[in-house]
């Protein structure tokens, strides 16, 4: 075993942890921040967690309108399956009574179930259809499920093609 600090060899045959997210951390240091759409929450039908599927202009020239709303329709969808009242909510709720809210250390609740199978589904929405394509939704839970919050990014090598606004709006980003 070493004891002093490792060499560039020794660091060279280290596996590589995060090999999952290589393509975000890859897309999040090769290309500058340009922007970021927030979609709001839809309030129409009371306090639901429910977000807008109006389409930004923002995203025109960056995905179809169609992925944009299917992804959104199915977080809807999600938050709604998340909140639904059954039977299992109310064994839970009664369970957590009767032992003083501690069966929550043993136990996952089904909404936190929801919210980590929305997670997922996030990940990997950005790996297949928005990180090649220069955007990255954030959770709406790192966002207090106010917002979905999409950060558009630019290739930092094609900056030259569009010096002026790509200056402006990185460092409006950072």
């Amino acid at each position: 075993m070493l004891s002093g600090p490792r060499t560039a060899p020794d660091r060279a045959k280290l596996p590589f942890c995060h090999e999952s997210f290589h393509n975000l951390q890859e897309l999040r240091h090769s290309a500058s921040l340009a922007n970021k759409v927030f979609i709001q929450r839809d309030y129409t039908e009371g306090t639901i967690c429910k977000f807008q599927t109006k389409f930004p202009s923002e995203l025109e020239s960056r995905i179809e309108r169609t992925l944009f709303e299917d992804t959104v329709k199915t977080l809807n969808n999600y938050y709604a399956e998340a909140e639904k009242i059954g039977g299992q909510s109310y064994l839970e709720g009664c369970l957590a009574c009767t032992t003083a809210y501690l069966i929550f250390l043993c136990m996952e609740t089904r909404y936190e179930k929801v919210l980590k199978k929305i997670s997922r589904y996030i990940q990997e929405q950005n790996e297949k259809i928005y990180a090649p394509r220069g955007l990255l939704i954030t959770d709406p839970i790192e966002r207090g499920m106010r917002v979905i919050e999409i950060s558009i990014y630019e290739d930092r090598g094609s900056s030259g093609s569009s010096s002026g606004s790509s200056s402006t709006s990185s460092t409006s980003g950072r």
